[in-house]
């Protein structure tokens, strides 16, 4: 159905855009439900004029004196708008009909119309990061069985030289800044930090398995971290680690004494102060049932969000006895239906891998998920150290950089991530990747896994083991 021509079509406030020069990016505003894409010539034009205080019959009129076609084109340049409109107003509401604009359009459209000379729709790598993942402590609270982190123990940069970092992400609108690491509130400038975070607009996601006071809930809801009253480009979660209902498995789990009661008090301070937290679970042989009885518990409690995964391969602390076997996914399914049939109202995520085979097929290969390291995502260190994925070693030859020496621009520009990126075909010798046809689009498109390439291969010149070319038996990955 045609939009009526009445309706004002507006970038909806869940989206941002950037205009990086030789192309428009437009980005969700969320961590967790990241999605962006570099949008088409047209779009790419149209999208800057949808601030909801035009008709779709004025935006019409624009793309006509815009594109000033021969005047018998011109009907059929409105209706092709029209058409154009429509099919936005139906994505991922990236358009919408009503309710707040995007922030990026706060300030008119002038600076986001992009030129179309040389206008690349497919860029390798954006011009700059989207988003930066920030390691600002590598220390935690607990001592998990199933930690996958490697833990490195290094210099802690405090809140003045952050500050530094944060003011050149702002100035390239680099708005999604996650916390990555340990645990942000083991750091001694914990709060000073996450308010200089809030004070630029930035989109970032908190977790802890470290107990919060009070004071510390209320620091936080005075923020308007954890809370559902700010703007939708503003939503901070923050995330409580919880995997069983049992306090003696949960302490053992996380190798940390009444844990269970101690994260059940975060729990209840967060809610009393309007803050719903997301309750987190890691699921291993000793609780494949945790779905049930954690719902159960914290949904009395006033939880309303719940997600759940299974433990994977570690590259530092791997325990083979905490793969599930076959018997208790098969528990794990069954607590899964029971929860989401007894809560619909919940919002419960559980990944159900019931297979250990990872290998695609060929289409599904084709549609793999882009790697984001270094093509639209970096990693920042406690020590300022850029790598590109947050389970990679610290150290050669994943360090790119640094931003306090280099800056996060300088070090994004240098040549160390496309050469990391985009390897010579002979350092690949003797893998499955050597005598690829596919070698090149490989790399410059969608990029392998070089992270499960090293985890389940022992290194990182390989064919990851989701490739179809690769042969080799792997390691059980879940």
């Amino acid at each position: 159905m045609a939009l009526p021509t009445d309706a004002r079509p507006r970038v909806s406030d869940r989206w941002r855009l950037r205009n990086d020069g030789r192309y428009l990016v437009a980005y969700r505003c969320s961590v967790l439900q990241h999605r962006f894409v570099v949008l088409p010539p047209a779009t790419a034009l149209l999208a800057p004029l949808l601030d909801g205080t035009r008709t779709s019959a004025e935006v019409a009129d624009l793309a006509v004196r815009m594109f000033e076609p021969p005047e018998p084109n011109a009907d059929r340049l409105r209706a092709g708008t029209g058409d154009l409109l429509e099919r936005l107003a139906g994505r991922d509401g990236f358009v919408r009909l009503e309710g707040g604009v995007s922030p990026s359009l706060a300030d008119g459209p002038d600076r986001f119309i992009p030129s179309l000379v040389d206008y690349q729709q497919s860029p390798q790598r954006l011009e700059r990061p989207l988003s930066v993942m920030v390691a600002f402590t590598n220390r935690c609270a607990c001592d998990c069985l199933y930690c996958y982190a490697e833990r490195l123990r290094v210099p802690e940069r405090r809140v003045d030289d952050w500050r530094r970092v944060f003011d050149e992400l702002a100035r390239e609108e680099v708005y999604l800044v996650d916390i990555a690491g340990g645990d942000v509130f083991l750091h001694p400038d914990a709060f000073a930090i996450l308010r200089e975070m809030v004070a630029r607009d930035f989109t970032f996601f908190v977790s802890t398995k470290r107990e919060l006071t009070v004071d510390q809930a209320e620091r936080l809801a005075e923020l308007g971290i954890g809370r559902d009253d700010q703007p939708p480009y503003l939503r901070r979660k923050v995330q409580v680690s919880i995997d069983s209902d049992d306090p003696t498995v949960a302490a053992r789990m996380v190798r940390h004494p009444h844990y269970l009661e101690k994260a059940t008090r975060t729990v209840d301070r967060l809610l009393a102060v309007g803050i719903k937290p997301r309750v987190k679970g890691v699921l291993t042989s000793l609780n494949p049932e945790a779905p049930d009885g954690v719902v159960r518990y914290f949904a009395e409690r006033g939880v309303v969000e719940f997600d759940f995964v299974q433990y994977t391969r570690s590259h530092y602390r791997h325990r083979d006895e905490l793969f599930m076997t076959d018997d208790e996914k098969r528990r794990l399914r069954e607590a899964a239906e029971r929860v989401r049939r007894d809560f619909p109202e919940l919002q419960i995520t559980v990944q159900d891998e019931t297979t250990r085979s990872t290998r695609l097929d060929w289409e599904q290969w084709h549609q793999r998920a882009v790697c984001s390291g270094g093509r639209s995502n970096m990693i920042v260190q406690p020590n300022g150290d850029v790598t590109l994925c947050d389970q990679t070693p610290h150290a050669a030859p994943f360090v790119m950089g640094n931003v306090f020496d280099d800056g996060v621009m300088g070090a994004w520009r240098s040549h160390r991530i496309p050469d990391f990126l985009y390897p010579p075909r002979e350092r690949l010798a003797g893998t499955a990747c050597f005598d690829c046809p596919e070698f090149d689009e490989c790399h410059q498109q969608r990029g392998r896994c070089y992270r499960d390439a090293l985890f389940y291969f022992g290194s990182i010149d390989d064919a990851p083991p989701e490739c179809p070319r690769q042969l080799e038996v792997p390691l059980r990955k879940t």
